[in-house]
């Protein structure tokens, strides 16, 4: 038995079964079951069964399972069916799909695209706004009049308005188009195979016994009589996701990578993603998984904007502008003409327009490589100090004095972080640098002055810092870097990049990827190490760090 198939029959019974519960059964534009109506104690089954002219569809239907067709029109529930006559359609084709082992999908895509758990009539004036949801979850439109005759998705009627004692047939001379939704009609749009692999490679399959029909108990293990699985997909969504293409009631514009934009981007990127096999941190990773990562998250960044939501547009101010769905560290507005520049071919589906595009419009800065921040104030990440009395202090505009310089800066988080060194030694303080790319960055650290939250310090007390900063990753021989003396300076809020002797700002290049997401000191390799040194006469030897962040360097800087 396929089980899988046999539950999605079930499903799309119990489904319309729900929605009866739910809705009026009384009869739409006056159509009566009355004594004068002709097949009025007769079932749509039963009428089908015996009209000549719909001998190949109920072929069709009954093949897709033993007593298909009864299931779904033999029973009390009312149904409208718009059945297409023979010759209309290729039945033998149809057929051999069902041999193949595709019986779920001919039924879904054929089957039910005709089929409604409402009661329409082919009566009065019926306009383009006349939806009708079907049991596949499509929406078509059912329109026209009695002088020009009625459509059912553009397909006219030949007969209409056969009451029955569970619902209403009308013939259609061709069967109505199956409309794709986006994630279904990835499975078959050509030369973009690469993206639709790895979007369906997330689907997960579990046995729902909560759902399924239990059976006797057999050997003191519970039996099931149908097994319902259960598939999800963890990319369909909207947070790190690539939104609900499966939703019929979703409304998306996608631009999907052909497969040599794919593949171009993808090794271009893979460079981002080298992963160190002799690292030990983090332990949750395995040496055989660090080349699993670098394949995920290369393409994983591939479709961060791939999809835009229709319904979310209005929330963009310039017309020119789009908003992805992706949101996982923020969304920023593009150019909608950044990304039409590209498009070669579009197709208008039931929940949007697909749109292939044979380029990948947007740089690494625009999509992953972008700037790293650790708060200084962030316990989780400072792992070390020495010669210190630590404190996170708060520096919010409820603490600043409103005559305080500082009344119009902001503070990163509103707070930063203070180590004071009691014996007025040289203070050190350690920060891991998480979830940087095997990539080149500058490092920027911003200091804070000693009167930024109390406007009494006398100007006389104000020294400036001097920080030696140190870059490195545990494991590897050497420092990556290690700076002169930088002065930070005593009365504003600094930014202090690692330069070199000449005053340039120094390019890190950093060896390998630590992209985790776990936020643990523990876990993570690379490290900044600060110190304060000096005269103490003349500088001041307390550590007020704000922010540290990790730069991406523009692939023109480097060139």
């Amino acid at each position: 038995m396929n089980t899988k198939f046999k539950h999605r029959i079930l499903t799309g019974v119990m489904m319309a079964a729900a929605l009866f519960m739910g809705t009026s059964c009384d009869d739409s534009e006056g159509l009566k079951v009355t004594e004068e109506v002709p097949n009025a104690n007769k079932t749509l089954y039963e009428v089908l069964l015996a009209d000549a002219d719909l001998e190949d569809f109920v072929e069709v239907i009954n093949s897709c399972g033993e007593h298909c067709a009864d299931s779904l029109f033999n029973k009390s529930r009312v149904y409208t069916l718009w059945a297409p006559v023979d010759g209309s359609f290729n039945k033998d084709s149809l057929l051999n799909e069902v041999k193949e082992g595709n019986r779920e999908d001919v039924f879904h895509r054929f089957v039910m695209a005709h089929v409604s758990n409402h009661l329409r009539a082919a009566n009065g004036t019926l306009d383009n706004k006349n939806k009708i949801l079907l049991l596949n979850d499509k929406v078509v439109t059912f329109m026209g009049d009695r002088e020009a005759g009625y459509t059912f998705d553009g397909c006219p009627l030949i007969e209409c308005n056969n009451r029955v004692k569970n619902g209403v047939l009308h013939k259609i001379a061709s069967p109505a188009e199956y409309k794709y939704n986006i994630m279904e009609y990835l499975k078959i749009a050509e030369n973009v195979d690469s993206v639709s692999n790895f979007i369906y490679s997330f689907n997960e399959t579990e046995f729902s016994p909560g759902q399924s029909i239990m059976g006797p108990i057999v050997n003191g293990e519970q039996t099931y009589l149908d097994s319902v699985f259960v598939t999800n997909n963890r990319i369909l969504n909207h947070w790190d996701g690539v939104g609900f293409l499966d939703n019929e009631d979703s409304t998306y514009t996608v631009y999907v990578p052909t497969n040599a934009a794919w593949d171009e981007f993808t090794s271009k990127s893979e460079k981002f993603f080298n992963y160190s096999l002799e690292s030990k941190n983090p332990t949750s990773v395995k040496a055989e998984d660090r080349d699993s990562l670098r394949q995920h998250y290369t393409r994983i960044n591939a479709l961060k904007y791939m999809t835009f939501s229709d319904n979310e547009q209005i929330y963009v101010d310039s017309p020119d502008s789009i908003l992805p769905i992706w949101q996982n560290g923020g969304r920023e507005e593009l150019l909608k003409s950044q990304v039409e520049e590209f498009v070669i071919s579009e197709k208008q589906l039931s929940n949007g327009t697909f749109k292939v595009i044979d380029k990948c419009p947007f740089t690494f800065q625009e999509l992953f490589y972008d700037t790293i921040k650790v708060e200084a104030e962030n316990d989780a990440m400072r792992y070390k100090t020495e010669n210190i009395v630590e404190y996170n202090r708060s520096a919010s505009k409820n603490q600043l004095n409103k005559d305080s310089l500082f009344a119009d800066v902001k503070i990163s988080g509103n707070s930063y972080f203070e180590g004071i060194s009691p014996q007025n030694a040289p203070a050190r303080a350690s920060y891991k640098l998480p979830n940087a790319l095997s990539a080149k960055y500058y490092l920027a650290v911003v200091t804070v002055p000693k009167n930024v939250t109390n406007a009494d310090v006398e100007a006389s007390e104000l020294k400036p810092t001097r920080y030696t900063f140190t870059v490195a990753m545990e494991g590897q021989s050497g420092n990556i870097f290690k700076s002169g003396n930088i002065e930070s300076l005593p009365d504003r809020v600094d930014t202090l990049f690692i330069t070199d002797s000449k005053g340039e700002k120094v390019i890190l290049d950093i060896p390998y990827c630590e992209l985790y997401n776990t936020y643990s000191h523990e876990d993570y390799n690379l490290y900044l190490k600060v110190e304060t040194g000096g005269n103490v006469r003349k500088y001041d030897y307390t550590i007020r760090i704000d922010a540290i962040m990790l730069i991406p360097v523009e692939e023109t800087e480097e060139e």
